[in-house]
């Protein structure tokens, strides 16, 4: 019987991801080349590898080719795509010893072709870079005083536009959330704009004086320290902002505007978890997504007139309008769409006894009718939160596969107390933390894991992505909402969640295997010490892991070949 093989590539505007499947061991097989094709002019790149065998060396962290180091596992991220390519990936066994290796081209598999893109029919999304614990970025900045790349350093950069990191790092999302603030500059329409946080310079000054802006600026604390500076601008500027100072232990959350044309009709929405700040394009990872849908844009505008008319409360009234979910069809009736908007309960503080509020029931049911997989990036959700959900989910159906990155170390201990263990056995890395590495490692620097000392978040965005193979099932819950009851209790916040939409879930599939692969090894190492992968491994046994009778690789495999239908 001939070998059977199994792929699936998926991408979005930053990053292609290919996962692909052989029936039995490869003798002699130390790993696989991975080569991107470009379709548009047949050129042929082997992907880059940093670690190689044990014996080789690689203190200037220089490449070589997965040909020459091959990858030791059956999934693998493509981190110099180019925006807009399009592509095609080759797969081959590579066989023999280290240094002497040649392909089993008789083996390869070429997958299907994936375009870098934003683009997901009327939902565009975008996806920054934003990961600062990695050896590129340790060894482009100069030491500081404890032996980690300076952070003084990095923070001037990011705050300087067109400086070569802060584009590396912000990708595409500087551009994405002006895109409709210069729509409404060339067309003679409006932006009206809710945001939490507001100090990058380069956005500052697309906002600052502007007559089309209308904006409603949070306070981001008692003293307001972050937002001063620009609130004062506006202010003097004459710009339309209206100051919206909530009490301690509220916040208005929003990163949303809206933009509305020349003839006063709402035409479409920017919404997602990114805030308008050098942090928040560069030092975070986040999304945001740009909905064009007259339906949509009048949801949120209505929304944004109900934050101006409460002024600094979040009254009793206001909360019950948005305890209201709006369903609404864009894609020409291909996507389905609804909005839920916060807080949108009758009590106004969390407490242990708190009623589960309205739009987190829903997040909770579809994420207990998944199938195929949950896969999720949260901040600091707190309890009650999707965190508690993805573990009973798990205990229901132990079969799904269910992977999530979080800021909050505290998050993943919450799920694994959740999650009820039926052998005993300590979890795998279902849920992870973000973390670096701390201390160098042969070759291996000290990494930065955030942007200064008093920085607080690192994986920033607000996803949860259901059985994203799925054409009937597929779902992406995103916003500005942290996912947890306090969010909804407590906070001015934004729920969006797309179904049927596809290509749209598997880009932030692509995105949060991309954040979650990245922590996982760091996480590992972490727990696990001088115990965790290092080193390719010298002989074909790396492929035992991936071939034993009930494998835990066999989970991740079935995720992977989901049926679509």
């Amino acid at each position: 019987m001939s070998t059977q093989t199994n792929f699936r590539a998926i991408s979005n505007n930053n990053i292609a991801c290919v996962a692909w499947k052989y029936s039995e061991k490869i003798a002699s097989c130390l790993g696989f080349s991975v080569t991107r094709i470009d379709l548009n002019s047949n050129q042929k790149v082997p992907l880059p590898a940093w670690v190689g065998f044990k014996s080789d060396s690689n203190e200037n962290w220089t490449p070589k080719t997965t040909e020459q180091w091959p990858v030791q596992k059956f999934e693998w991220r493509d981190l110099t795509a180019k925006q807009d390519g399009f592509y095609q990936y080759q797969i081959v066994p590579m066989i023999g010893t280290p240094g002497q290796l040649t392909p089993r081209d008789d083996m390869a598999i070429k997958t299907n072709p994936v375009h870098l893109s934003s683009n997901r029919g009327d939902i565009s999304a975008y996806f920054n870079q934003g990961i600062l614990s990695t050896q590129s970025l340790a060894r482009s900045l100069p030491e500081g005083p404890n032996g980690t790349p300076d952070c003084k350093v990095l923070l001037n950069r990011i705050d300087q536009p067109g400086d070569p990191l802060r584009e590396s790092l912000a990708g595409q999302m500087n551009k994405a959330l002006a895109i409709l603030l210069n729509r409404a500059r060339k067309e003679g329409g409006s932006c009206y704009s809710a945001l939490y946080e507001l100090s990058d310079p380069e956005l500052e000054e697309q906002l600052i004086g502007s007559p089309f802006v209308h904006l409603i600026l949070s306070n981001t604390g008692t003293d307001d320290s972050e937002n001063a500076p620009a609130r004062q601008a506006l202010h003097e500027s004459h710009t339309d902002v209206t100051d919206r100072m909530l009490p301690e232990g509220h916040i208005g959350h929003n990163k949303f505007t809206v933009y509305v044309d020349s003839n006063n009709v709402p035409q479409a929405v920017l919404t997602g978890s990114t805030n308008w700040t050098a942090n928040g394009l560069c030092a975070q990872t986040n999304n945001s997504i740009i909905i064009e849908s007259p339906d949509a844009a009048k949801v949120y505008f209505d929304y944004w007139n109900r934050i101006k008319s409460e002024g600094s409360v979040q009254s009793i009234g206001f909360r019950s309008q948005n305890n209201v979910p709006h369903e609404l069809k864009v894609d020409a009736g291909e996507t389905d769409v609804t909005l839920w908007f916060s807080p949108n309960t009758a009590s106004e503080s969390k407490t242990p006894k708190s009623a589960e509020p309205s739009d987190l029931a829903e997040v909770f049911e579809i994420m207990g009718k998944a199938s195929q997989g949950i896969l999720f990036l949260a901040f600091e959700p707190g309890t009650p939160s999707i965190i508690d959900q993805a573990a009973t989910c798990q205990n229901n159906n132990p079969s799904l596969f269910i992977r999530g990155a979080v800021t909050d170390p505290k998050a993943v201990g919450d799920f694994n107390t959740h999650l009820f263990h039926r052998n005993g056995d300590k979890p795998d890395a279902i849920v992870i933390a973000a973390t670096e590495i701390k201390d160098q490692i042969g070759f291996w620097h000290k990494e930065l894991l955030k942007s200064s000392p008093t920085a607080h978040a690192i994986i920033h965005d607000k996803i949860v992505v259901v059985d994203p193979f799925s054409d009937t099932n597929c779902t992406v819950i995103t916003g500005s909402h942290n996912l947890g009851y306090r969010a909804s209790i407590m906070n001015d916040d934004n729920i969006v969640i797309m179904r049927g939409n596809r290509a749209l879930a598997e880009s932030y599939a692509a995105h949060v295997m991309d954040v979650y692969e990245h922590f996982r090894w760091r996480y590992t190492l972490q727990q696990q010490g001088a115990t965790a992968w290092t080193w390719l491994a010298t002989d074909d046994t790396w492929q035992d892991y991936y071939f034993a009778p009930n494998s835990p690789a066999n989970k991740s495999f079935n995720f992977w070949f989901s049926p679509t239908s």
